[in-house]
């Protein structure tokens, strides 16, 4: 016969032991475990805070898609006119070069409106006096940086030229950076210079 202490210090043998306590079924909801009570209201309450939820996020998706939708259409324009803004640049014929030297004029904006404005009248007689025509063959462009107002691009230009010195022509190869300024709904060069 075994015999066993209690936490009392009372010792019993093993047919005194206590019998092994029985599952509760204690229903009391202060001590057993509370079932979820869903009412149709709770229901709707829960269906209303998800459908907030997903608006919300849909809202924020779409805020930020949009944003970078616009963004992008801007790289495309910036690039686009930094293209056309260098090949109005290139583009000189000495029969025509009051209508060239306003298109450029009209693609430019701050310091290089200012100088290119300053020194057409110069640029005028160099190319009357040389006979030069210059065309675009092909040309290529391409964004370095930009945001929806500004942007810098690089364009790559081949243009045929012939003047008085070169009458059977010559092809010349020009890589120009442009930083573009938007001014209204239209894009125009506030600086250009020539590159490598």
């Amino acid at each position: 016969m075994t015999t066993f202490t209690t936490h009392a210090g009372r010792a019993v043998t093993a047919t005194e032991r206590d019998p092994a306590p029985e599952p509760s079924t204690d229903t009391n909801p202060r001590t057993g475990p509370k079932a979820l009570n869903l009412t149709p209201r709770h229901v709707w309450l829960l269906a209303a805070v998800v459908l907030v939820a997903a608006v919300v996020l849909a809202a924020t998706s779409g805020r930020e898609w949009y944003a970078a939708r616009q963004t992008d259409q801007a790289h495309a324009a910036a690039t686009a006119a930094a293209r056309q803004l260098a090949i109005n640049f290139v583009t000189v014929d000495y029969q025509k070069v009051d209508a060239d030297t306003a298109r450029v004029r009209a693609g430019a904006t701050g310091e290089f409106l200012k100088s290119y404005s300053a020194s057409v009248d110069e640029l005028k007689k160099v190319l009357v006096a040389n006979q030069t025509v210059s065309t675009v063959q092909r040309s290529e462009a391409a964004l370095v940086s930009g945001d929806r107002d500004s942007a810098v691009a690089l364009v790559g230009v081949v243009a045929p030229t012939k003047n008085t010195a070169v009458p059977a022509g010559e092809t010349k190869t020009y890589r120009m950076r442009l930083d573009l300024r938007k001014v209204g709904d239209t894009w125009k060069v506030e600086n250009l210079e020539f590159v490598g």
